[in-house]
């Protein structure tokens, strides 16, 4: 889906902060980066919620506020640098590749151009730069009518297959242990798999238990295997609703961290300081950090 730009009162509304809270975050710490309509009004999307709501979480552990925009800074900082960023005429070329190819049902062309960026780019710079931007690409063109559902479940497979490739080996050595699932009704993993790469790249062992996980299997996996997080994600708001109870029930015991659009406007008080930010590796940068120290509690 394509990024919803809000103005502050609905962020202010999201995160229960005044808006004299958020723009003084904007002003003293260069927190969020709205952009402006032609009337002059601030707009906001989901990378200056996350931002706030990471910043809201390092508030709760008792860290000074400059202390704690420092930290999102540090995380998001982290997170790129780790990854340099592709450059966009090859992001353009690839973007090309891989539509003209995949929805031409021949993966050969969209295989070798993604195995030729692996050779000089990091695996998370591709995933966040090209990979996710195609998919969500193409669910808007899906939802728009210009491709059919066969061409959208071929790509969308071809991409998750890419993905679990890579991810061969995930679970056998890393100094962090996280168990990784979809809520129970959801499907969409390509998300989560991107945020297990990227915990993968950052020293976590990972134990992927993929779509519509039951609440007790997620439990049973974090137990035996010693999980440091149990991360869940979630696209649709129905499904979180569905297992909400069961959901704050393993969080009384467990460390859990929720990620996806699935996450509501207005979430429960037990969730507000466990959602994950929507770039999958600044979430892995900052559920890293966050076990780094004394509390549980992931970012």
């Amino acid at each position: 889906m394509s990024e919803q730009l809000i103005r502050i009162g609905e962020l202010s509304r999201r995160t229960g902060l005044s808006p004299d809270v958020v723009r003084a975050w904007e002003r003293r710490y260069d927190l969020l980066n709205p952009t402006r309509t032609d009337g002059g009004y601030r707009l906001y999307g989901p990378s200056d919620l996350s931002r706030l709501r990471l910043m809201q979480h390092y508030l709760a552990r008792g860290i000074p506020t400059a202390q704690a925009a420092g930290l999102v800074h540090r995380v998001q900082t982290a997170a790129f640098d780790a990854n340099p960023g592709l450059p966009p005429g090859d992001v353009r070329k690839a973007l090309r590749v891989l539509r003209e190819s995949l929805e031409q049902f021949d993966d050969a062309p969209a295989d070798r151009t993604l195995e030729r960026l692996l050779g000089v780019f990091a695996s998370g710079a591709v995933l966040r730069d090209l990979v996710l931007p195609y998919l969500r690409e193409l669910g808007e063109r899906w939802q728009a009518g210009e491709v059919s559902i066969a061409q959208e479940h071929f790509a969308s497979s071809f991409i998750e297959g890419w993905m679990l490739s890579m991810a061969r080996g995930w679970s056998r050595s890393g100094r962090h242990r996280a168990v990784l699932a979809c809520v129970p009704g959801e499907r969409h993993v390509l998300g989560l798999i991107g945020f297990g790469l990227a915990l993968r790249d950052l020293g976590w062992r990972v134990t992927y238990l993929g779509a519509d996980a039951p609440i007790v299997a997620e439990e049973r996996a974090a137990d035996a295997v010693g999980a440091d997080a149990v991360v869940l994600s979630v696209s649709r708001t129905a499904a979180f609703d569905a297992a909400d109870d069961d959901l704050r029930a393993l969080a009384g015991t467990h460390a859990v961290a929720l990620g996806g659009s699935g996450i509501p406007n207005d979430p429960p008080g037990w969730l507000t300081t466990r959602t994950l930010p929507a770039d999958p590796l600044v979430a892995a940068h900052a559920l890293t950090d966050a076990i780094g120290t004394p509390t549980s509690t992931p970012a």
